[in-house]
């Protein structure tokens, strides 16, 4: 057990002996967590933690608010200061900030007491130079966790995290923190660019380093956890996603505090992988929860609460619930309008999301108006070859598309295509899912020599980019084989339809809406070669799935229900229901 006696010591004499002064208390994030245990009740001092602090920036004038509103103590502790130097992009600026602070804090004649980790420590020393020539005394705590002495392989946790990037632990920390930031910063254009496994390779590199010079349960560590569980959500493992986003709450919860704005990030990204899995009562939840967080704290007009709203909204969106849907998006849009304005790209984005919606009730008009909104902006405020231009092209197909106007529909979804060819390039997954819109209308067209050549183009992208068990890849297999029932090849269409089944029951499970739409479809191909007992089989395992996660009333449930009832009756002829993936 390490002897940290002297070091308290030094602490009692800065809070009950000093008159007044600069300190430093260098101790780990978790020794940083014990030291103030001790003091939890204590009325002689104040403790501000940086932890707790949304945007992470140096502000002198903050700081001698807060120790204005707390007269009187022997000693004013700035907890967890070394997150606005070595974990974030504004850190050249806070160091700079702070440096040049120095004169102002001695003024204050105050024991002001900055709690840092050993790698801030040694960067104060070399970067700011007049601060750290005014230290009246540095309390050094020692940590009881024993150092690891090599990378691991993978967390034993079965999360399978791994990287063969390699990292020399002899450099100092603040280098090597620094490399993990920028690993995290690499693995988001890697994400940008549909490379999901080389963002999980610079992810784990940056979880490797914080789990060992910070620590297993430091809320970076939990913000690492927190994007892999996005990636992981992006290659479609969802199981590794729910434990990812678990793991990064679980951490912020007991560090930080339940109502704290990263706290609430976490829950959202919890919620973000229960939306992704079908699980939309759990995703309202979380997304609930992080909506009371930030309208407690940042209030009803801050743009990150728009967020929620929206986040809240597409959930609804995707159960049916349309009213709802139109209800949060316009709460959105009228934060947006408000305080981003009438073209910032949040506000066509949520222009965006009204469009889909109205897109969904058959009011193609209405659709059409609040999609050329967002172009409007996107045009103008992002330019011509952005990629969220390209994705406001596709949207404005979609609707030509459901209205029946293919020449229109295939204008824009080559106007989005030549962008996404361009900026994201042949091999990108956006590019794929254009392909894959491309081949819906020419298949609506009957031209399925050309619908397959599309779909082949999205499929080959992928398989290579996602892998042959992704939900994306097994959107395609279904989408193939809806051509080849229309062409009558009906075997070829349960080939790829069993392909689509085998993914979708092993990644999202039975009892997911997508899992339901392809037991929905191989009941009708089965229909259409005349086995009425396996149509009946399928039928019915969509129906469950439909009606359990989307309710009775959603037009899915519905449309299942009535085909359930044409088999039941027997009846000649019929419709098909059976539905391509978008």
């Amino acid at each position: 057990m390490t002897d940290n006696t002297f070091a308290y010591q030094n602490l009692a004499w800065i809070i009950d002996e000093s008159d007044y002064g600069l300190f430093l208390l260098i101790a780990s994030f978790r020794m940083q967590n014990e030291v103030f245990g001790h003091f939890a009740n204590a009325d002689s001092i104040a403790v501000y933690n940086c932890g707790e602090q949304d945007d992470r920036k140096y502000d002198f004038f903050a700081l001698n608010r807060w120790i204005d509103a707390n007269p009187g103590k022997g000693a004013y502790f700035v907890r967890n200061f070394q997150l606005l130097f070595v974990e974030q992009t504004d850190a050249p600026n806070n160091l700079f900030r702070f440096n040049l602070s120095r004169d102002a804090l001695l003024q204050l004649r105050k024991n002001i007491v900055f709690c840092v980790d050993r790698a801030t420590d040694d960067l104060l020393d070399r970067r700011a130079v007049d601060f750290y020539s005014c230290i009246k005394m540095k309390a050094e705590f020692e940590d009881d966790l024993p150092e690891k002495s090599d990378v691991p392989a993978g967390y034993d946790s079965g999360l399978e995290i791994g990287t063969d990037i390699p990292i020399d632990f002899t450099e100092s920390r603040g280098k090597l923190l620094g490399r993990a930031i920028a690993f995290t910063h690499q693995a988001d254009d890697m994400e940008a660019e549909g490379k999901y496994r080389e963002a999980m390779n610079l992810l784990s590199a940056a979880w490797a380093i914080r789990e060992k010079l910070l620590g297993e349960d430091a809320p970076d560590t939990a913000d690492t956890f927190r994007q892999i569980s996005w990636v992981y959500s992006r290659l479609g493992d969802y199981g590794r996603a729910l434990e990812n986003a678990e793991q990064a709450l679980a951490i912020h919860e007991s560090t930080l505090s339940k109502d704290n704005l990263i706290t609430a990030k976490s829950r959202e990204a919890l919620a973000n992988v229960y939306q992704a899995m079908g699980k939309y009562g759990k995703a309202l939840e979380y997304y609930h929860k992080t909506l009371a967080i930030r309208e407690k704290v940042l209030g009803t007009e801050h743009p990150d609460t728009a967020t929620t709203y929206n986040n809240i909204a597409m959930v609804y969106r995707a159960m049916g619930e349309y009213g709802k849907a139109l209800e949060y998006f316009n709460k959105a849009l009228a934060i947006s309008e408000k305080v981003l304005g009438t073209e910032h790209p949040s506000t066509a984005t949520t222009y965006n999301n009204i469009a889909l919606v109205y897109n969904a009730m058959g009011e193609y008009g209405r659709a059409l108006e609040y999609h050329h909104k967002a172009l409007a902006i996107r045009e103008k405020v992002l330019g011509t070859e952005h990629p969220d231009t390209a994705s406001t092209y596709n949207n404005i197909a979609l609707v030509y598309q459901a209205m029946g106007e293919y020449s229109r529909t295939l204008e824009y979804y080559s106007k989005a295509l030549a962008i996404k060819e361009k900026v994201l390039g042949t091999e990108h997954p956006s590019t794929a899912t254009t392909y894959n819109n491309i081949a819906l209308v020419y298949k609506a067209m009957g031209e399925y020599g050309k619908a397959l050549e599309y779909y082949s183009k999205a499929l080959a992208i992928l398989e290579k980019v996602l892998g042959t068990e992704h939900p994306d890849t097994a959107t395609t297999y279904n989408n193939i084989a809806g051509v080849y029932k229309a062409m009558g090849e009906y075997s070829k269409a349960l080939e790829f339809y069993n392909k689509d089944l085998a993914i979708v029951e092993k990644v999202l499970g039975t009892d997911h809406p997508s899992t339901a739409t392809t037991y929905n479809n191989i009941s009708i191909l089965y229909y259409r070669m005349n086995d009425s007992e396996k149509a009946k089989e399928f039928a019915e395992k969509a129906l469950a799935v439909f009606e359990n996660r989307l309710g009775s009333d959603h037009p899915y449930t519905v449309s299942t229900r009535r085909f359930m009832t044409y088999l039941t009756d027997m009846s000649d002829g019929g419709g098909d229901s059976s539905g391509d993936k978008l």
